[in-house]
Order: C-alpha cells, then sequence, then structure tokens
C-alpha cells in the first residue's frame, strides 16, 4: 500500500541563502525497505535556478543530525542497532530524489531538515512515499479570487505548479464555474503545466443583474481542494 506525504501542509518552506529548515517529522517503513523523498527548489516563474544543491539533515531517533549531500554518496544514519542509511541523487531542474532505508526494523522517529546552499532565496516541496513514482505529485497554486464583470470580454486567473509532477486540468473550456447557472465561463485552460510552471485560467462573463459570489473547485490531478478551489465574484459593469 502506497503511503503519500507531501510537505509542507500549507505554503512551500521558504530558504534565504545559508539558511537552514526546521526538522520535520517524516514516516518511514519498520522494514528495511526503501522510503523515497523528492524535493523541488523553486525560484522563479517557469525558471529553475540550477544553483548550488541543498543539504539534507536526517535524524534518526535521539541520533545526531547527518548531513546528506546530494552527490548520490550513501551515508550512516545513527540510531538504534543498525541505524539507518540514506543517499541523494540530484536530478534535472532543481528536483532531488531522497532514499532512506531503516536497519533498525522497529518503529523510531525520523526528521529531516534542509539548508540552502544556494545565493539565491529558495522555496522547497517535497513528497514522501514508499512508492517511488508516487513522489511524483503536483501543486495547484492559483490566485485567491477572479472578480470580473457583466459581459466582460474575457478575465484571467495565474496558476502555477509547484509541485515535483505535472500538473493537469480536466475542467473543459466551455464550462460554467460556481454553478449550472453561472454567469461565468472558462474558456481556457492549459492541457498541462511541468513543475516550476505558470499559465493561466481565462473567463468570459454574460449577464450579471447582482453581484454574485461564487466558488469553483476545478478538477485535476491534484487532490486537495484547498489548492483547486477558486473564489471568484461576478459584478456589475
Amino acid at each position: 500500500m502506497s503511503v503519500i506525504q507531501i510537505f509542507p501542509s500549507d505554503e512551500p518552506l521558504t530558504l534565504a541563502p545559508g539558511q537552514t529548515g526546521p526538522l520535520v517529522d517524516f514516516e518511514v517503513p519498520i522494514e528495511p525497505v526503501p522510503m523515497f523523498l523528492r524535493f523541488i527548489a523553486l525560484w522563479t516563474d517557469n525558471t529553475p535556478l540550477n544553483g548550488a544543491a541543498p543539504t539534507f539533515g536526517i535524524k534518526l531517533g535521539e541520533g545526531l543530525i547527518t548531513t546528506v549531500a546530494a552527490n548520490d554518496t550513501e551515508v550512516v544514519i545513527p540510531g538504534p542497532k543498525e541505524g539507518g542509511t540514506a543517499r541523494c541523487r540530484r536530478l534535472n531542474d532543481d528536483l532531488y530524489l531522497l532514499t532512506v532505508v531503516n536497519h533498525t526494523e522497529s518503529r523510531t522517529s525520523w526528521q529531516l531538515r534542509i539548508k540552502n546552499k544556494a545565493d539565491r532565496t529558495l522555496r522547497f516541496v517535497w513528497v514522501n512515499s514508499n512508492v517511488k513514482d508516487d513522489t511524483f505529485q503536483p501543486w495547484m497554486a492559483v490566485d485567491d479570487q477572479l472578480t470580473i464583470t457583466s459581459r466582460s470580454p474575457v478575465g484571467f486567473v495565474v496558476v502555477r505548479n509547484w509541485g515535483t509532477g505535472t500538473l493537469t486540468i480536466d475542467d473543459s473550456p466551455g464550462t460554467p464555474v460556481g454553478g449550472q447557472n453561472s454567469p461565468v465561463v472558462l474558456v481556457h485552460r492549459p492541457a498541462e503545466i511541468a513543475p516550476h510552471g505558470v499559465d493561466h485560467l481565462a473567463f468570459s462573463c454574460g449577464d450579471v443583474r447582482s453581484r454574485m459570489n461564487l466558488e469553483h473547485t476545478f478538477r485535476t490531478n491534484d487532490d486537495k481542494t484547498a489548492h483547486t478551489t477558486l473564489q471568484i465574484v461576478a459584478d456589475l459593469a
């Protein structure tokens, strides 16, 4: 059975150059099998920095924090019995894959922290799973609100992908948003957005007789409704 954890729970972790983040708990199986953590370091829209790789600190139980560099070298994580091991591989476009194995064969706490070694402020998102392919997870980030007026030709909302996997949006152009009787209609959406990517959603608006507050949750492969829900205000011209 796949276990998937997405971190952080609300906003990406922002780290200034040289800054180290807090220790964060994550799950590792009791059995000595791999647990995979896939990280993305976000810089600006559509552009990975490709600067110095971060380092990762791993703590097993009450043991010391051990530094794991993104150089694909296996590192021993001290802890009860045989402790654990970890290795990190740098991938393309500021993505990193950290593999952790628990050799204690016991339920022991695991914690992680990140140090930003780049010369620019970066924001980090990561996904933890015992199935490697399940660490490809999107994170849809939309503008807080669309404000559009009656018979407006078009209104735009910026949509970004902060996740580690490609974002797909399934709502069809021509679909009313905010209910079947809504005057607001989706007229354009990107088919998919790669990690780091940014695009836009476009809407038209028919007749509005009084101000309307609407809400629409997009159908996407991001299953967190807090990420995929847009607030809409349709107002008189």
